[in-house]
């Protein structure tokens, strides 16, 4: 800080004020700003640069499995994987090969496992299969369809992603006997 004598605007006499260097606090200012902001002050995703934590689970993949069955409103008894999250198929997956891939596993994660599927309850074991993906990993088959979860799918019993149109096809939940369930009964 520094004094400086001024002349008063008001009443034209000299004073002398203590005159602030505004540079001094911009780095102030910016030093605590840099320590608010330091990494590891924060948990991931808040303040951090880093995208926020999700707010559901991420779907059960890349383990052994078991698919089991579920009631949906309005769509009746579908194929779910072991966290109860309903099961897709994709229009334009042809004989157990999948064709989601890239981006479109963002919005429609494909159900993987480790090991050979098993059946739960109300599941037919001889539908059940894997198909290698093309990065190597193996992909839950059921009835010649590759499975998918839906990223808008938060808890078991939804199913906002059937009929849904995406990357150039159609996507249906799956009923147990492995065929395609549309919402209006189609």
């Amino acid at each position: 800080m520094m004094t400086r004598s001024t002349r008063d605007r008001r009443t034209g006499r000299r004073s002398s004020r203590p005159r602030y260097r505004w540079g001094g606090l911009a780095c102030g200012a910016m030093a605590l700003v840099a320590v608010a902001c330091s990494p590891g002050e924060y948990p991931d995703g808040v303040g951090s640069g880093l995208p926020p934590p999700p707010t559901t689970a991420p779907p059960v993949t890349d383990e052994v499995i078991a698919l089991q069955t579920l009631e949906v409103p309005n769509l009746g008894t579908v194929l779910a994987g072991p966290s109860g999250r309903t099961l897709y198929l994709f229009s334009n997956d042809r004989d157990s090969q999948p064709t989601c891939v890239g981006g479109c596993t963002s919005a429609w994660p494909p159900l993987t496992t480790t090991g050979p599927p098993t059946a739960g309850a109300g599941v037919n074991p001889a539908l059940l299969g894997v198909a290698t993906r093309p990065d190597g990993r193996a992909q839950v088959v059921y009835n010649g369809h590759p499975l998918y979860y839906y990223e808008g799918d938060d808890v078991p019993g939804e199913a906002n992603g059937d009929t849904v149109n995406s990357n150039g096809g159609t996507w249906y939940v799956v009923s147990p006997a492995g065929n395609k369930i549309e919402q209006n009964g189609g």
